[in-house]
């Protein structure tokens, strides 16, 4: 069975650069693996997400194709905002969501201890993913679609040394 999963008011300027992101740390990674000796990274971060990458692509491809093409033709038309209505199989979402959220804030926390070109997402990007995982697992345990408000900036706090 399928249910639709709706992101209103998406923001799609926040969106793309999260989506950009993610494709920057996989284009990264494949980098790494081709400077290693036999063509592959050595720590499991970056093989975790590829795999986690492959098989979803593999398993929701078709799914995100048609969300994917209306947020591309809603940047090109220079929109802030998109609903996106997502088509998805209920068995197991709440796991793949929460799976994906919980992979992305280790890839954060890895790049916070490496030294690599791409950092860590932004804590509005942070914000952003966390809102759509929220609402894929709100809504296929039946409730409402709630938009995307945007969060207050955070500001880093001075410390006490200067």
């Amino acid at each position: 069975m399928t249910a639709t999963v709706w992101l209103l008011r998406y923001p799609v300027e926040l969106g793309m650069s999260t989506v950009e992101h993610v494709e920057d740390w996989m284009r990264e990674f494949r980098l790494m693996a081709l400077g290693r000796d036999g063509g592959t990274v050595t720590h499991d971060v970056p093989l975790r997400l590829q795999a986690m990458v492959d098989a979803l692509t593999r398993r929701y491809g078709t799914e995100l194709s048609e969300p994917d093409r209306v947020r591309a033709a809603a940047a090109a038309r220079g929109q802030a905002t998109v609903d996106l209505a997502y088509p998805v199989r209920d068995d197991d979402g709440e796991a793949v969501v929460r799976g994906w959220q919980a992979m992305l804030a280790e890839v954060d926390e890895w790049c916070r201890t490496e030294d690599l070109l791409t950092l860590q997402r932004t804590p509005e990007q942070v914000a952003f993913q966390d809102w759509v995982c929220d609402e894929f697992v709100r809504q296929l345990r039946g409730e409402p679609p709630r938009p995307w408000t945007p969060r207050p900036a955070v500001t880093a706090v001075p410390s006490p040394d200067g």
